[in-house]
């Protein structure tokens, strides 16, 4: 077993010393050195876990101050991947004990259970320890790789099809780009003069079919973001991006101005309206502290300060007033940072502050202490008094919450939280309850703010196509929910819908996005009217026998036929209420609409939905597609259910297509159609060309 210093950081939880040494002797008989620290109340039990490392916890049923279930809930709390194991002392207790979270519950006068149980459970958590150290170790690889190429002065960039997959600063700065999401997935062809389009065409095509040829070069006239032109050399030469064939492009314009390199600096480190660390040196930073943490060198706190109605501000006092509140937002926040804490301008109202402290009640004074900074603070413009406010969400970081992305998104859900209130809060991310409870308050939250956001229409759409690779020419659209957010960016429905799924009014959300759909594809008709729309229905929308008649009188009021619709539910909701699917999609059928089985290959057994349900689509299960590129097991479960379809006269759509390896893949297993994130993202607009030919 490959354990650090061939010790057994052993915390036991128990009333008695005297089993509590026998618990010991136990584990000592079966070969582990143990260091074991024996504590009976909450206190003492919290402090432990936070100041100190642990291997195991062992915890009886027993125990008088703090049952199991306790124990669990506050590991949860803590965010500590700590294996832990009940010991009870009657065999009927155990039935009762399987849903606290533990990892075993043993009787406990069955030691040579124990012993096995102890030895599993270690191997299992130094196997999550490698593989966290080993994530890390990648993480930084790839980060040094990536900061060579960040301070290259050269314009430096990937393709793969003529597509941008990745894009240095420099290349930013020369074509006038502000952010590399700007121009991801933008074709170079985009950036060169209409008059040369057809000579790079052809240069960069032959280059890119001659695997082994040497780097090339061609002279064009390129043109920036802002419509301005100038003449650049471009180099193209052969590499690989995580395992991909791809092509690097330089680009060397003379004309650039020595003082790109500071400017270089300035922005890959300082945001450059508040002068505050930007995006990803907080990023950098971050995975810093999360870094430390996985190794338990040191849990840390993460603020993530939302200045609250912003964009209303900036509609009252406009653009430029409203980047000076902010300049000064930032100076008076600069003021309150203390020693050790990192400032950050994460996004156009998001402030970020890591504190490398996991004492809750300091952090929370912190906390309080940079909101009633914001609050203090009313700017006069045009003689008008403005009101600025602050909410913010407080995310632990910790040995079992490592990732970056993790504890952003809980300090996200909870300023979100703080802002569902009445504005102006502070609120922790509390992880969801252990298993049995009736309902978490993170569920009860999303409910209400759900329901708020059906009677005061706080939902939009987005639309996403799903295009041609040998079906028939269509011009189709995925209609997919979003929840409207107090931030720049709108919730997607994955963070929600199983709340909504809970309540009674999941069908009025059904009937919320048909409504609102027909009346943008009845204006998008007027210039393109062969669009469909694939559009969700929930179990109970399947269950509601006054549906299609609700449907029917719709479309006749948007004089629109069922032939413009293509509905859909999951494959696993349809099997799961197999003859409402059935009469929901005979119904459909009859007015023209068409059906399409969603995340196909869920069931367990494909050939039950196939033989059960008269579908016309089936869209193949995303997870699958997603890393078929690297997973044999995935592509061979495409492939089946590709040819599957075929033989079932059905057309078939892969989900999640997000990368050029994947979608050469799937056009060579011959399915029908693709959408994914790396054909077109979601939008609120119609706006994609279905004839598209370009690189």
């Amino acid at each position: 077993m490959a354990r650090a210093e061939g010790i057994l950081r052993l915390l036991l939880v128990d009333d008695s010393l005297t089993d509590a040494d026998s618990i010991t002797g136990i584990l000592r008989s079966a070969g582990h050195a143990v260091r074991a620290s024996r504590q009976d109340t909450v206190a003492d039990i919290e402090k432990s876990l936070t100041s100190q490392t642990w291997d195991l916890i062992i915890c009886r049923d027993t125990a008088s101050v703090i049952p199991p279930r306790d124990v669990l809930n506050l590991l949860n709390r803590l965010g500590r991947d700590i294996p832990c194991i009940v010991l009870v002392s009657e065999q009927e207790n155990i039935d009762i004990l399987y849903e606290v979270g533990a990892q075993d519950i043993i009787k406990f006068s069955d030691t040579k259970r124990l012993q096995f149980a102890v030895e599993r459970e270690l191997q299992n958590l130094f196997s999550r320890r490698l593989a966290r150290r080993n994530e890390r170790a990648l993480r930084e690889s790839e980060k040094r790789s990536r900061l060579l190429l960040e301070s290259s002065r050269d314009a430096v960039a990937y393709m793969h099809e003529g597509m941008h997959i990745y894009v240095n600063s420099a290349y930013l700065i020369l074509f006038g780009y502000e952010d590399e999401e700007d121009i991801d997935g933008l074709p170079i062809l985009d950036m060169i003069e209409a008059e040369e389009q057809a000579k790079f065409k052809s240069v960069f095509r032959q280059f890119s079919e001659q695997i082994d040829s040497k780097p090339q070069s061609l002279s064009v006239q390129c043109v920036r973001a802002d419509g301005t032109g100038f003449k650049a050399n471009i180099e193209f030469s052969h590499a690989e991006v995580e395992g991909e064939a791809c092509t690097q492009v330089v680009v060397f314009d003379e004309s650039i101005d020595i003082s790109v390199s500071g400017e270089l600096e300035s922005l890959s480190e300082h945001d450059l309206l508040t002068g505050l660390y930007g995006r990803a040196q907080f990023r950098d930073e971050l995975e810093k502290v999360t870094g430390k943490a996985g190794e338990g060198e040191g849990d840390a706190e993460l603020l993530y300060i939302v200045i609250d109605d912003f964009q209303a501000i900036k509609e009252q006092v406009g653009l430029d007033a409203s980047d000076v509140i902010l300049k000064e937002i930032a100076s008076l926040l600069r003021k309150v940072v203390a020693e050790g804490e990192m400032l950050a301008r994460y996004s156009d109202r998001v402030f970020t502050v890591i504190i490398e402290n996991d004492d809750d009640d300091y952090v929370l004074e912190r906390a309080k202490a940079y909101k009633e900074v914001i609050n203090r603070y009313k700017p006069i413009v045009n003689g008008a008094v403005i009101e600025v406010r602050c909410s913010i969400g407080i995310s632990r970081i910790t040995e079992k919450l490592s990732s970056v992305s993790a504890v952003l998104d809980n300090a996200d859900r909870a300023c979100m939280q703080a802002q569902n209130g009445e504005g102006s809060q502070i609120e922790r991310y509390q992880p969801a309850g252990s298993a049995g409870d009736d309902l978490t308050d993170e569920a009860s939250v999303w409910q209400s703010r759900l329901q708020d956001a059906l009677q005061n229409d706080g939902f939009e759409l987005f639309y996403q196509p799903i295009v041609s690779l040998h079906g028939q020419e269509q011009e189709l659209y995925d209609v997919l929910l979003r929840l409207k957010d107090v931030g720049d960016t709108p919730i997607a429905a994955d963070q929600f819908i199983q709340y909504a799924s809970q309540s009674e009014w999941m069908d009025s959300i059904d009937e919320w996005v048909i409504i609102n759909a027909l009346k943008s594809l009845v204006q998008h008709h007027k210039e393109h009217p062969k669009t469909r729309f694939f559009i969700r229905l929930s179990k109970q929308t399947l269950a509601k026998a006054e549906f299609i008649d609700w449907l029917c009188g719709l479309l006749n009021s948007y004089d629109l036929d069922g032939i413009a619709l293509v509905f859909e539910i999951s494959e696993t909701a349809a099997i799961e209420n197999l003859e409402n699917a059935k009469s929901m999609i005979s119904k459909l059928k009859s007015v023209g609409c068409e059906f399409a089985l969603e995340h196909f290959g869920s069931g367990l057994d494909f050939s039950q939905s196939l033989s059960e349900l008269d579908v016309d689509y089936l869209k193949i299960n995303g997870a699958f597609v997603e890393n078929m590129t690297k997973d044999t097991e995935n592509q061979a479960a495409v492939k089946a259910i590709i040819e599957m379809t075929k033989k079932a006269g059905k057309q078939s759509i892969a989900e999640f297509v997000s990368d050029a390896n994947s979608l050469a893949l799937l056009w060579r297993l011959g399915v029908d159609y693709a959408q994914g994130y790396y054909i077109h993202e979601p939008s609120e607009h119609l706006n994609y060309n279905f004839e598209d030919d370009d690189l």
